[in-house]
């Protein structure tokens, strides 16, 4: 795995230095893992590479495993070239798989990305869509694993409300854990709960 993010790094800063201080219109980059599977895309209409940044226009990128890829949208990106650290801005989207569905991540931005470390920050009316309801908070923080994009753990802060089909519930903090679908509230945490129809009828 290390040999793997290391070849990831020195391809992407070999490309960015090729086009040192220039501007790219409808530009598309990809990369191949070492058994020739591939490992990563990423076009946008337009790239402004300086010293220090690359920044990015209608970015979409594409994160592949053996069987299936971690898609990420945003109408702006910047990559600190130094760090490697990616800013994405404005209608920010993230899709993550697991097995025949999905978890899908809105914000308005920025979100902040530490790829290698699988961690992604979301920020600005944050959105989760999950098979389970929906989740609305001010920041989400998102780990993941960088081998197989599995979803891990959500945390999300701040005007915490997650609706389901029967039921909605506020807080100021929650945690979702993936492999257990099991959530823990803090901060004063309240259920409004609306019974089915055939229910309300017994009563």
């Amino acid at each position: 795995m290390e040999r793997k993010l290391i070849f990831y790094f020195l391809s992407l800063f070999f490309i960015l230095n090729v086009f040192s201080q220039q501007r790219i219109k409808d530009f598309y980059l990809s990369n191949y893992k070492e058994n020739g599977t591939r490992a990563w895309e990423i076009n946008g209409s337009e790239a402004v590479v300086s010293d220090r940044y690359v920044d990015i226009t209608d970015m979409e990128a594409k994160y592949y495993t053996n069987h299936t890829f971690m898609q990420v949208k945003s109408d702006t990106a910047r990559l600190e070239r130094e760090t490697m650290s990616v800013s994405l801005r404005d209608n920010v989207e993230v899709d993550i798989p697991k097995g025949n569905s999905s978890t899908k991540i809105n914000c308005l931005g920025p979100l902040e990305m530490e790829y290698n470390k699988g961690i992604a920050v979301f920020y600005n009316k944050v959105v989760v869509e999950h098979s389970q309801g929906k989740l609305f908070c001010d920041k989400a923080t998102v780990f993941f694993s960088p081998e197989d994009k599995k979803l891990i753990k959500i945390i999300a802060e701040g005007n915490v409300k997650i609706v389901r089909e029967d039921s909605v519930t506020f807080a100021q903090k929650a945690t979702y854990l993936t492999e257990e679908e099991r959530l823990t509230f803090e901060g004063m945490p309240h259920l409004i709960y609306f019974p089915k129809k055939e229910e309300a009828k017994k009563q």
